[in-house]
């Protein structure tokens, strides 16, 4: 993996089942929030002289969070910097309240709350933001608290020159800022190195797609073959034919045609499911209008998980069904033995090359089910 792409990418992206990133982060950190805030605003609650600017500013910096929390949920569009947006904007204006508030109270810069409230929201972002992009939302909140630590704390009756209190209330942001950074850095280059590690999944599913479709082939031919091998081979013995063959050659030619019939109206996803633990529902055959790019990836992934040693010896469930815009919803429910980090180590591979095909993909490790959507647009063969 190329070093720059440890600052390009966010921990989010490269943690496509979401084991650590998908869990409530932002609410946890929007709790501390609340916690400390309203923690040291009981213990300064006599210097302040509007504190009700603080418990407003509290609420913004943790709705924030909160606001975080909303933009990463399943179905919805990547974190960016158009959703930091609304949670660094609120964070400000928080920031700007708890300064007004700030410079009327008798509060010391080094007590102030704010600069780890704003320090919290920093980190926060960081399993959505990439490197570069929380050292910018960083720079921007640590220049910020500087400057409103700056105008609330430096009076005439301070000692502290302004330089000094605003390296004390922006370090906070600065330090919180920094260790973010190192957090994506690491999480980012380690999850990569294990992901590139693992070989290359585009070749890997290709190989083991064309053999499974191989391997279906060889046992339909092979299931169809016993059928009329011994028969031929009893008429080629016996050197005539007679009116009990010609009988059962027309049994036989009834049951092939049958079985040909049979198998013409399968789609490719039940020749699959026919030697397989995997139960499907596709009454629409919804599945024959997926392009060759999501058979492979689909078909990689059901191959990979029948064949897993940790998953159980129950049958994997997948639906399909139209919706009303053309689309195909799709819903796969697999069965683990595995934690649920080695359980997403282990399907990463295949989930990122059917990330690639498809939309909404989304993972539900509480129940262990896939869902995507296959577009209208590329809904064909």
């Amino acid at each position: 993996m190329r070093s720059a792409d440890a600052w390009r990418v966010s921990p989010q992206r490269v943690d496509p089942m979401s084991w650590f990133t998908r869990p409530l982060v932002p609410l946890g950190f929007g709790a501390m929030v609340l916690f400390f805030g309203f923690g040291v605003l009981s213990a300064t609650w006599r210097l302040s002289a509007e504190p009700w600017l603080d418990i407003v500013a509290v609420l913004l910096m943790a709705s924030a969070c909160v606001l975080v929390q909303l933009s990463v949920r399943p179905l919805h569009p990547a974190f960016g910097v158009r959703q930091a947006v609304a949670p660094l904007a609120l964070t400000l204006v928080g920031l700007v309240l708890a300064t007004v508030s700030g410079i009327e109270s008798t509060v010391l810069a080094q007590h102030w709350w704010a600069p780890i409230g704003v320090g919290f929201v920093v980190a926060t972002l960081g399993p959505y933001s990439s490197v570069r992009e929380t050292v910018v939302y960083g720079g921007v909140l640590s220049a910020a608290t500087a400057v409103c630590g700056a105008i609330a704390f430096v009076t005439p009756a301070v000692l502290w020159p302004p330089l000094s209190v605003a390296v004390i209330t922006g370090g906070s942001v600065v330090v919180a800022t920094v260790a973010t950074g190192i957090f994506s850095w690491v999480f980012v280059s380690s999850t990569r190195s294990l992901l590139d590690g693992a070989g290359g999944p585009s070749q890997r599913q290709s190989a083991e797609a064309a053999e499974a479709a191989r391997r279906v082939e060889r046992r339909t031919l092979a299931r169809l073959g016993t059928r009329v091998a011994p028969f031929l081979a009893g008429v080629a013995d016996a050197g005539e034919v007679t009116a009990a063959d010609r009988a059962l050659a027309g049994q036989l030619a009834r049951r092939l045609r049958s079985d040909l019939v049979s198998e013409v109206n399968r789609s490719w996803l039940d020749r699959v499911a026919m030697f397989g633990r995997i139960s499907v529902v596709d009454p629409h055959r919804r599945a024959d209008r997926m392009n060759p790019a999501q058979r492979t990836a689909l078909r990689a992934l059901l191959m990979a998980v029948v064949e897993h040693p940790a998953a159980t010896v129950g049958t994997l469930f997948i639906e399909l069904r139209p919706e009303a815009d053309g689309a195909t919803a799709v819903a796969l429910s697999l069965d683990f033995a595995l934690p649920e980090g080695r359980r997403a180590m282990m399907l990463a591979p295949y989930y990122l090359a059917l990330q690639t095909a498809v939309d909404d993909l989304s993972w539900d490790p509480a129940r262990d089910l896939l869902q995507f959507q296959v577009p209208a647009a590329r809904d064909r063969p």
